[in-house]
């Protein structure tokens, strides 16, 4: 018979894919996660991860478990702060994904004005991978620029952003107002990484207009982007409300992309009941308005 402990070990397994991670989750070691898994698995005669080392993947029989387990432990967490009098039955944390930090910042601190004790774990990653960190509901919701439509999520546009050119403070382009695609033809480029929101736009780009780009480097994160541009190591490009008050680099205006980056909110349909979500929805619309 399939125990309680057994599946706080499965869903904290198929929220990190990693035993490492999830045992620290449980505050137990990885010997005992393995050995939780190892009997649901035996005792329900299913196969809920793929292996690999350390690291594991759910099967579809997994998904299809972890959706019901998110249910479970989200009703736990309200049960528990509406028994000790917190929030009026409030969950205390949200797991919020991202493809950059600026926005789903405001959107925190929007809520959390009003709910102070509320809690927000914030994974970081690229529009990709944020996308499947909600699709696998590793995350409660997530915000990212330009997600596709899907009839299994919903979404709500927080703000539009312009691209812009990222050049050293002393560069030729420097005092330009705006620049082209044509403009940068001659420059060595920051490009990011596969994945990149910023890097598809850009690219999509490039291939429009049948340039082909002089790659400096390609770095991992925009902010990677920012201190190889600050140290003269090429041009980048990034978004207008992310590049902050750097000094040692020019934001230039890209023509022809102004609000070409729509920021959105996003959650599964089968997580719109939950409290936090509905939340970060109002603070979104009120951050649009």
């Amino acid at each position: 018979m399939t125990s309680f402990a057994q599946l706080k070990a499965f869903h904290a397994l198929a929220l990190e894919l990693n035993f490492h991670r999830a045992a620290e989750r449980l505050n137990l070691t990885q010997p005992a996660v393995s050995i939780q898994i190892k009997n649901l698995e035996n005792d329900s005669r299913r196969s809920l991860f793929l292996r690999k080392g350390h690291t594991v993947a759910l099967t579809d029989e997994g998904r299809s478990l972890l959706e019901l387990t998110t249910k479970i432990f989200d009703a736990e967490t309200q049960a528990q702060s509406m028994l000790s009098g917190h929030d009026k039955g409030l969950p205390r944390t949200l797991h919020l994904g991202a493809d950059g930090p600026h926005i789903a910042l405001d959107l925190i601190a929007m809520v959390q004005k009003q709910y102070p004790d509320v809690q927000f774990r914030v994974s970081l990653a690229n529009a990709e991978t944020t996308w499947q960190n909600l699709l696998s509901m590793r995350v409660d919701a997530a915000v990212m620029a330009d997600a596709k439509a899907d009839p299994r999520v919903i979404t709500k546009t927080i703000t539009n952003q312009s691209l812009m050119a990222l050049v050293p403070e002393d560069h030729c382009l420097g005092t330009r107002q705006s620049v082209s695609f044509e403009d940068l033809s001659d420059c060595g480029l920051v490009m990011r990484e596969h994945g990149s929101n910023t890097q598809r736009i850009v690219d999509e780009a490039l291939v429009s207009r049948k340039m082909r780009p002089k790659i400096a480097l390609v770095m991992g994160s925009r902010e990677g982007v920012r201190e190889a541009v600050a140290r003269g190591l090429g041009v980048g490009f990034g978004f207008d409300q992310e590049l902050g008050h750097d000094t040692r680099f020019v934001g230039i205006p890209i023509l022809g992309f102004e609000n070409s980056n729509a920021d959105m909110l996003l959650c599964l349909r089968k997580q719109q009941s939950n409290l936090l979500v509905k939340m970060l929805f109002t603070a979104a619309n009120k951050l649009n308005s």
